[in-house]
């Protein structure tokens, strides 16, 4: 596995959950943010099912330690007998829970109360996460360049959002309602990020089907279905205008579909050859390149402190991608 591979996938997966930030933002302005999402994973792991099922699972098969050795006439010439194993099914919902429903849904839940580049710089903090969950709960030592990735990626996201804390927590006092929002969508997006790096490292050694397509399938339809009863359970659901829906909000729907379903791939290959922290260096450089897209597609300023922020948080990630083992 060379490392120009490993950068190719890291790169289109940073772009693409960059892209996501913005397409959930458009696409909650006229559709319930719980629904929404679980319309999006349910119809996204179908998706990649049937991507699987046309191409019979051998253009993304990958070689890991998880392989179960299958004896010919017990393999699935279909491809999808593979996928029917309940210990499999019950790793892929805790990992939907994990990652989906209390990662994605309460992101896409709490970027009501935040702006898109907010909402990726507040999950930026993932990757701290996994560290310290790493570091107390499994006992897991730091290198000196693992360190110091963390350090400089914090250093470069405590510069990106510095300006938008103070503005929430020290507005004027006649916008308290908007900064109460604005401090409860926080909460919700560090709750997020705290159970995506749950999820991350639980699903890094989970007992999941080898071939990612079936694997990221699974756990996104699980995901989506749980989603969409949580929906139906808080009410989203029966308050649902279908004729509402903007065209803008639709696509962008149609967006996370298709081109989101690619980055989850992306994620979870990484995920799976590599290391959590590795993987989820995405929430280092993805709020850099959402805020690079801001200023492609919504026109918006780019001054000195986001240049700088952006150079000190590539360099953390260079750190860590560069020091950590691959697996071959």
């Amino acid at each position: 596995m060379t490392n120009l591979k490993i950068w190719s996938i890291l790169i289109i997966t940073w772009v693409i959950i960059a892209s996501t930030y913005i397409a959930i933002k458009i696409s909650i302005d006229t559709i319930p943010p719980i629904f929404m999402s679980g319309i999006r994973y349910i119809l996204s792991g179908l998706l990649l099912f049937f991507v699987y099922k046309l191409y019979s699972g051998n253009l993304f098969k990958n070689k890991t330690k998880f392989n179960e050795k299958q004896s010919e006439s017990s393999r699935d010439k279909h491809g999808l007998l593979e996928i029917i194993n309940k210990k499999q099914w019950k790793a892929a919902i805790i990992v939907g829970i994990l990652l989906i429903v209390c990662g994605q849904g309460l992101l896409a839940y709490g970027e009501q109360y935040l702006t898109s580049n907010i909402t990726a710089l507040l999950f930026s903090t993932v990757p701290i996460w996994i560290i310290l969950i790493s570091k107390f709960h499994y006992k897991e030592k730091l290198n000196k360049y693992t360190v110091l990735g963390i350090i400089l990626g914090s250093t470069g996201l405590a510069v990106l959002i510095y300006p938008s804390l103070e503005q929430i927590f020290f507005e004027d006092p006649n916008t308290k309602n908007d900064n109460q929002n604005n401090f409860l969508g926080i909460i919700i997006l560090l709750i997020a990020a705290i159970s995506w790096a749950f999820g991350s490292i639980y699903s890094n050694n989970a007992n999941l089907p080898d071939n990612v397509l079936v694997s990221t399938g699974m756990f996104l339809l699980t995901g989506g279905i749980f989603l969409l009863f949580t929906s139906i359970a808080i009410g989203e659901f029966n308050n649902i205008n279908f004729y509402e829906f903007s065209i803008s909000s639709i696509s962008s729907v149609l967006y996370l579909i298709i081109v989101g379903s690619m980055g989850w791939v992306g994620f979870y290959w990484i995920l799976r050859n590599s290391t959590a922290t590795l993987a989820n260096t995405f929430a280092y450089v993805s709020p850099v390149i959402a805020v690079l897209l801001g200023w492609l597609i919504l026109n918006e300023s780019i001054d000195l402190r986001i240049i700088i922020a952006t150079v000190v948080i590539i360099i953390g990630v260079v750190f860590l991608v560069n020091k950590h083992k691959i697996k071959k």
